[in-house]
Formats: structure tokens, C-alpha cells, sequence
């Protein structure tokens, strides 16, 4: 069994904070203590480049916390995972994603970036940018030239497209374009909670028939229950629309600035398997969504 967060912000927080706050003692959501302590096997930490660092800075930080990431790998915090059988080492696990699509402007970034450890990326994140509309604008907008272009190349070099924060004109465009399994790194049910960042069922239907996976957030404001039941109250609705085995679990710890009660932070995570056996989720069914279905999709394309 192999536990996965889908989507973390700790490579923003410390190039914030400094690489030193991850060993520090603290209250943060994630630290090197708690995840030890009781967080899963793999985090998937996304290079997310502040809007106040576009456009001049844009490529610099996200090369800073690609930095990091490389950092904290050679000082032995994690494995970093780049091919299939890195998922199958013993100890911390960690995958390098881009949230949002700032730092690429052409096909040689995505050769750059994958080269970095890069194997998930969004497009955009909650607003228009120069490949997507985000989930927060106006308008339901789409994909770009530029967008769908860079979407093609990407799943060409086998990275797969997180599909959080885009809006729905952008989400239906790029399944035409998609040929790889659709994640929604950190997304809740809609029908639950009605808000913008969250999925409709079609869309969660679209993700689960390319055999991807959504990755329920912990955000309270994207839970019609803020607290730890509510969690798994999104992770029933889902398997009950689709199937357990098209869901998973992406706190968004670092990127929340409110967390609920019973999942505070990285070291309360794996309480999470205790409250799915509870909502009647077998071994089998808990183990997917605790993180083999994300490996499964992740066997796939590495």
C-alpha cells in the first residue's frame, strides 16, 4: 500500500519562509516532524509562482522552488519520484508538479521543467492567463492556441494535466486535447458545495471515463461540512457517482489559509483511513483512494 496527498504548496510556503521552516518546530500545516509522524508516503508539491512575481520574475521563482525541491531531496527528506519504480521505494516519496501554467511560455520550457522532475501541470490557476481561463473569471473562456499547444507537447513527454482551478469552457477544452488520464489534483463535488473551484458531475463523470483521478481538497470553504467527516463526505459522493477508484485525496495543505477540525495539518492525515472504514469504504477501496489509484494512473505514464 502506498499512501499520496495529491496537491501540497510546501515549496511555495519555503520560498516564503526559507528552506529552514520545513525542519523548524511549528504549527505550520506541513513540517518535516509531522509528515514523518503521520503523513503519507508521497506529497505532490506544486511549483505555484505568486501573481505579485508575473511577468518579470515569473521563470526565477519557479526555478527557486524547483530549487528547493532539489535541496531537500539531497538532504534526504524524500525520494524524488521520476520514474515508475521510484513509487516502490521505502520512505518519504515526493513528485514535482506546476500549478499553473506562469513559468511556460514555449515547448523548450516544458523540456526544461520535465527535466526538473515536472510530471503534473494546470494550465492556469483562478484567472485568465496566456494558455487558460481560470475557474474564477466571468466568463467561461477556454484553452488558448498557445495553451492547447503546450497541452499536446506536454502529454507528448508523458505529464499528465491537472485539471483544478480551470473553468469549465477550459476543462471541456482540454479533454478534446487530452489523451492521458485527467487529475483534479485538489477539487470537491459542486452538488455538495456549490463554488467555482469545485466539480460538476459531468466533469467528474469526463475525469473518472479517462481513467483519472480527483483528489479531494480539504479546504473549508470547498466543503458543505468543514471538518474531517465532511471530507469524506465529498470522498462517498464521488465513489458513489463514479467509483472509489477514481478518487483520492489532495489536502491542499500550504495553499489554505484555514484547515478544519481533525485534519490541521500533514501529521493528522492518515486519521483519514480510520474515518473511510468508518464510512464503510473496504481495505481495498481505502487503500485506492489513499493512493493506489493515483499510482495506478502514475504507473501509466512514468
Amino acid at each position: 500500500m502506498i499512501t499520496i496527498d495529491l496537491h501540497c504548496d510546501l515549496l511555495w510556503y519555503l520560498s516564503e519562509k526559507g528552506i529552514e521552516a520545513f525542519t523548524e518546530a511549528s504549527e505550520a500545516q506541513i513540517t518535516k516532524e509531522s509528515w514523518e509522524r503521520g503523513g503519507p508516503d508521497l506529497l505532490v508539491m506544486a511549483i505555484y509562482v505568486d501573481e505579485r512575481h508575473i511577468p518579470h520574475q515569473k521563470e526565477a521563482q519557479a526555478l527557486k522552488m524547483a530549487g528547493i525541491y532539489w535541496n531537500l531531496a539531497a538532504t534526504g527528506c524524500y525520494t524524488p519520484v521520476l520514474q515508475r519504480k521510484d513509487l516502490d521505494m521505502p520512505g518519504k516519496k515526493a513528485l514535482l508538479s506546476i500549478e499553473g501554467g506562469a513559468p511556460l511560455e514555449s515547448e523548450e520550457d516544458l523540456y526544461a521543467f520535465r527535466a526538473l522532475g515536472v510530471r503534473m501541470l494546470s494550465l492556469c490557476w483562478n484567472y485568465q492567463n496566456h494558455l487558460a481561463t481560470g475557474c474564477l473569471e466571468q466568463y467561461s473562456g477556454g484553452l488558448t492556441l498557445k495553451g492547447e499547444t503546450l497541452l499536446k507537447k506536454a502529454q507528448d513527454l508523458g505529464i499528465l494535466l491537472d485539471v483544478s482551478h480551470l473553468s469549465e469552457g477550459s476543462f471541456w477544452d482540454a479533454v478534446k486535447v487530452s489523451r492521458l488520464p485527467l487529475i483534479a489534483s485538489h477539487s470537491n463535488s459542486y452538488a455538495l458545495k456549490p463554488h467555482p473551484r469545485n466539480l460538476k458531475d459531468d466533469a467528474i463523470k469526463e475525469i473518472a471515463k479517462s481513467g483519472g483521478v480527483i483528489g479531494v481538497n480539504f479546504c473549508p470553504g470547498f466543503l458543505q461540512n468543514p471538518s474531517a467527516p465532511g471530507v469524506v463526505e465529498q470522498v462517498v459522493y464521488m465513489a458513489e457517482l463514479v467509483g472509489p477508484e477514481y478518487v483520492g485525496i489532495g489536502s491542499d495543505f500550504l495553499g489554505i489559509d484555514n484547515t478544519v477540525q481533525g485534519l490541521e495539518h500533514i501529521g493528522r492525515w492518515m486519521d483519514l483511513e480510520h474515518l473511510l472504514e468508518k464510512a464503510g469504504f473496504a481495505k481495498a477501496e481505502r487503500e485506492g483512494i489513499l493512493g493506489g489509484n493515483f499510482k495506478r494512473v502514475l504507473s501509466e505514464v512514468l
